[in-house]
């Protein structure tokens, strides 16, 4: 398995998890990885890719359908890619001149313009949210959803309704960043959006017998979700029994 893939689900995580815990995490994905014992397994066998795209795919149901554009011809694309780093320069000024803002978080890095459209003709942010979705569905067959989660499958499914096969899309790479220039980079603050509970039932419906056939216990794999509900989508276990709770909830939707 491309090592790659896993990193760039891992990368995903972190445009939406909060600024904090990226050290955490990272020791949460080691964990994951450890509980690997074929080192030579695919994609589709893979202990931690599976997880990662359970966590982005929970992300995803909160998010609307993908939005495929049209190719556009070079001078348009062009013009449409001037245009945009342009507003996007606007958009982080507004940012610094806010009243509000007294610190920054991410630097902001481009695509450059001859690879912001994909082979495909597609957006490659696009290609590769498409690719992750198609992988996602694909684990979901070879590792199936408890049935009470079964109503947030179809929503991800429809998600983009005419899904392409993993053939006519582009593999997600983890390519390294070029830096924006300076006047164009600048610093925001991450928060991440508090995950639905049918959501959560989701992450909770998906990974624990996924972890389960890994060797751990419904407990240990509870606890893992509760790891991932805290440091993903900073909702911490205030009351300090959540892997209990979310035992008995997974218990519920068998």
């Amino acid at each position: 398995m491309s090592l790659s893939l896993l990193e760039w689900f891992a990368d995903q995580i972190e445009t939406f998890a909060p600024a904090t815990g990226y050290g955490e995490r990272q020791t949460l994905y080691a964990e994951l990885n450890a509980l690997q014992s074929d080192q030579s397994a695919s994609q589709n066998d893979h202990i931690g890719l599976f997880v990662l795209s359970q966590v982005v795919a929970a992300h995803q149901l909160t998010k609307p359908a993908l939005d495929e554009k049209p190719r556009r011809d070079r001078s348009a694309h062009d013009n449409w890619y001037s245009k945009e780093r342009n507003r996007i320069v606007k958009l982080l000024q507004q940012i610094d001149e806010s009243p509000v803002v007294s610190s920054f978080h991410a630097t902001v890095h481009y695509y450059p313009a001859e690879t912001v459209t994909c082979p495909h003709g597609r957006n490659q942010k696009t290609c590769d949210a498409l690719y992750a979705l198609r992988l996602t569905l694909d684990l979901l067959e070879r590792y199936p959803a408890l049935p009470g989660v079964r109503k947030q499958v179809e929503r991800l499914r429809h998600l983009e309704p005419h899904l392409p096969p993993l053939s006519d899309v582009c593999q997600p790479q983890r390519l390294s960043p070029l830096e924006a220039p300076l006047s164009d980079m600048a610093m925001v603050a991450s928060t991440a959006d508090p995950l639905p509970d049918d959501c959560a039932l989701y992450l909770l419906g998906t990974v624990v017998g996924r972890l389960r056939q890994a060797g751990l216990t419904v407990a240990q794999s509870c606890d893992v979700v509760d790891r991932l509900l805290t440091l993903c989508f900073d909702q911490p276990d205030v009351a300090g029994n959540r892997p209990t709770l979310l035992a008995e909830q997974w218990r519920r939707l068998c």
